[in-house]
Parts: C-alpha cells; structure tokens; sequence
C-alpha cells in the first residue's frame, strides 16, 4: 500500500516538474516576445517623427542598406502585427496541454 502510494506521489511529482519546465519555456519566450514588441514599437515611433527628406537604412548582415521611409514603415507594422498576435495565441493556451488533474 504505501509503495503505491509512493509511486502515485513520484508521478505527480514529476508531472509537477514537468510543468514548472514547461512554463519557465513560456515565460522566457513570452520575454523575448515582449521585448521586441517594445523594440519594434520605439522604432516605429521614430519612424513617425521622419519626413521624405531623412533617409532610412536598414541592417542586412554586415551592410547597411537604404530603404524606402514607407516601406521601413510598413516593415515595422508588420513586424509589431505578427509579434502581438504570437503573444496572444501564447496567452490562450490549448485545451489539450492542460492536464484533467487540473480541472
């Protein structure tokens, strides 16, 4: 008896575990995520103070190359699309990932 119940325990143990990896994983993503929101959106805000006459480049490996005002613009845009809707599929979580035990 107390071997199963020893056993049951060691399980629920490192499911527990199992979980608390899986959310410092989510965690350190979501981080990553938030910073390059507030990134994207400091540069957007840079880019909104620009008029046609400033001249823009971008960083393409080594090289910095000129880049059309709108088009940087544009990049930024969907750049601060994709990251926001990557933090919020990551905010809802799949109903299959959570463990019944948890209902």
């Amino acid at each position: 008896m107390a071997e199963l119940i020893q056993k049951k325990l060691q399980g629920e143990v490192e499911k527990y575990q199992q979980l608390q990896k899986d959310l410092s994983k989510s965690m350190s993503g979501r981080q990553k995520l938030e910073a390059q929101l507030t990134e994207n959106n400091i540069v957007k805000e840079e880019l909104a103070l620009l008029d046609g006459s400033n001249v823009v480049f971008k960083l393409l490996g080594p090289v910095l190359v000129k880049q059309e005002l709108g088009e940087a613009r544009a990049t930024v845009g969907k750049r601060l699309d994709y990251i926001t809707a990557e933090i919020f599929l990551r905010t809802i979580p799949d109903p299959g990932d959570v463990p019944d035990s948890f209902f």
